[in-house]
């Protein structure tokens, strides 16, 4: 199977981070077990979700990962022209959901199994394919404590997220957090004998932005935009126009320059929540409070233009610049587990999470021209 008709099967598979990747991961062992793959699964709690890491090569130490996560971002409300679960090419365009991100790179690296297989390889090539990258990165970090369990130590990542095959050695790490806003019930026409928890949801929400505020005059012109950002992005609460809420939760996220302390912007909140926002709410209802919980949360990517990753990267596609982005990937997580880490992939971000997504044709055509140069050095 060639690597356009990979691809599609894999858009065929519907992974939305909701559902389960077992179907799509069963496939993809099956496709390398074919090839003589080594191959190990690591499991999510409800074991409804699987990673999986395979070994092509030779025993020991070393080798490049090519690594992508399986799963999608879900299609609902979006409009598209075409069944999102069914790849179509149009005008040189192949269209589906993870089209570009990032089946697009992980149904072509499949796809080279057979020659990877054929290969006079000198030192391994694996492939870690991960569920849950959508909601935080989540499901990586299951795969790196098997192989540090193991004693697996691969040389080098290869991430395919979309990057128009361009060189990006650096990305902001993240983390989604809920604030959970606890006021006091009573009837809206006495509103000081109760705490209102939607109004304060909104005191904090404009916290929130003036931490965003207080952070812009920290730059990095690598980055865009070049500060770290705060930001809520979901809110809910309250029952009826006449009643105070009892609760109302904040969903929000910073996205941080990958070589400061994200500890400093969670603490910022807390400290200012706690003495800006609060002490009004409190004289009303003792029991007012915020309770943050943290959800999901993944490391940035620390430039290292003379790491391994880098250095192979820019020797095979030749690129004289290695660029930085806002938006989160896996390979910060393999840099903090030891594991030099690099992001080349095709399709373009701006694609990425739309309706009609697409991955351009030449795109897929020229990651497999660079895979192909891996696996050449592999055998060098």
């Amino acid at each position: 199977m060639g690597a356009l008709d990979l691809v599609k099967t894999l858009i065929g598979f519907d992974t939305t981070s909701r559902g389960s990747n077992l179907e799509l991961i069963r496939f993809a062992q099956g496709h390398l077990e074919k090839s003589g793959a080594r191959c190990r699964l690591t499991h999510d709690a409800t074991g409804k979700k699987a990673n999986l890491f395979a070994t092509i090569g030779p025993e020991g130490d070393g080798g490049y990962v090519l690594s992508g996560h399986t799963d999608v971002v879900p299609v609902d409300g979006q409009d598209w022209s075409s069944d999102p679960f069914k790849a179509e090419v149009r005008d040189g365009k192949l269209y589906g959901r993870g089209a570009c991100d990032m089946k697009g790179f992980v149904g072509t690296a499949l796809s080279l199994a057979p020659e990877i297989a054929k290969a006079r390889l000198k030192r391994p090539i694996h492939f870690a394919l991960s569920y849950d990258e959508e909601i935080g990165c989540v499901g990586v970090t299951g795969l790196l404590e098997d192989l540090k369990r193991e004693g697996i130590r691969p040389a080098l990542a290869l991430v395919g997220e979309p990057t128009l095959m361009k060189i990006v050695g650096a990305h902001k790490g993240g983390a989604k957090m809920v604030t959970h806003c606890c006021g006091r019930e009573h009837h809206s026409s006495a509103p000081e004998k109760g705490a209102n928890a939607v109004m304060m949801a909104g005191g904090f929400v404009s916290l929130l932005d003036s931490v965003w505020d207080g952070l812009r005059a920290d730059e990095d012109a690598r980055f865009d935009p070049p500060h770290s950002t705060v930001q809520a992005t979901v809110i809910g609460g309250g029952t009826a126009v006449n009643i105070l809420a009892a609760r109302a939760d904040v969903t929000w996220e910073y996205r941080c320059l990958p070589d400061r302390d994200p500890q400093a912007i969670l603490d910022t909140v807390s400290r200012r929540a706690e003495s800006e926002v609060l002490p009004k709410y409190r004289a009303r209802a003792s029991e007012a409070a915020f309770q943050t919980q943290m959800h999901a949360q993944y490391p940035g990517l620390k430039m290292d233009e003379d790491s391994p990753a880098v250095r192979l990267a820019r020797e095979l596609t030749g690129a004289n610049q290695v660029e930085a982005v806002a938006y989160g990937t896996e390979a910060g997580h393999f840099q903090s587990y030891g594991i030099p880490a690099v992001i080349c992939g095709p399709g373009s971000i701006e694609q990425a999470h739309r309706a009609d997504e697409y991955c351009a044709v030449s795109e897929i055509e020229a990651c497999e021209a660079f895979l192909r140069k891996v696996i050449a050095k592999a055998s060098q």
